[in-house]
């Protein structure tokens, strides 16, 4: 799989690279790129009037100074909003805090050459996948991500090529994502230090590749490096 070849750590910045801006804005995703992550993580919604834009929650209330819930918004009323929460707000201009389109993450990803790994927060798989092929890039280069397998599966029936990555997995839903082919998961351990070799092995004898929660500092990604982790989701880490 030509996304996994890069030599040296395979980073994924979680919502972008938060040490200096806020989660999931352009500026972090920029900086993601200028540090040359192999991926830029984000979350995808949808809006009322079918924009997909980036955002963590369900609402804007944590982030954005005002409050909705993302799809029965508008793009016009998602627009006019600012992040007001996050790291180093102050050094923006105000078109940077704006939410961003995912078209315009795509576009940064595209940029920097840096693998999108994309979070579904709505099920509109294929919505996802027509925004992927019209940024240019191929679906054999993207990760789409749930924490739903059916989502998955849905995913899996639009493209047969793109990489998927089940947030969370159970052992029980471990043979039906082997199936679909060309995936991975991530286990649920809040310590890197909890989790069993064992459940690495399992997931990699099954032809999944693994990862585990953010390695966020040098020993952990140590760590994880011995248990012989595939990528490595990070809030704050580069090479």
């Amino acid at each position: 799989m030509e996304i996994f070849n890069r030599p040296g750590l395979l980073y994924i910045s979680h919502r972008g690279f938060r040490p200096l801006a806020p989660d999931n804005s352009l500026p972090g995703f920029e900086y993601a790129g200028i540090l040359k992550q192999w991926a830029i993580e984000t979350d995808v919604h949808i809006s009322a009037d079918g924009i997909l834009v980036c955002n963590h929650d369900l609402t804007v209330d944590a982030t954005y100074n005002g409050t909705g819930t993302i799809r029965e918004m508008s793009w016009s009323e998602l627009s006019t909003l600012r992040l007001n929460n996050g790291n180093r707000t102050e050094c923006f201009a105000d078109n940077q805090l704006r939410m961003p389109l995912f078209a315009e993450y795509l576009a940064i990803c595209k940029k920097y050459s840096c693998v999108p790994f994309i979070e579904m927060k709505t099920e509109n798989a294929e919505a996802i996948i027509r925004a992927v092929r019209k940024s240019g890039f191929r679906d054999d280069q993207v990760v789409i991500s749930s924490t739903k397998l059916d989502w998955l599966v849905t995913v899996r029936k639009y493209s047969k090529s793109v990489f998927l990555h089940w947030i969370f997995a159970q052992e029980d839903g471990l043979d039906q994502l082997s199936a679909l082919g060309n995936a991975g998961l991530s286990w649920n351990y809040t310590n890197c230090r909890e989790c069993p070799k064992e459940k690495i092995e399992l997931a990699h004898g099954m032809g999944l590749k693994v990862c585990l929660r953010a390695g966020d500092n040098v020993e952990d990604v140590k760590y994880m490096q011995e248990l012989g982790l595939d990528y490595i989701p990070t809030n704050c880490m580069h090479e």
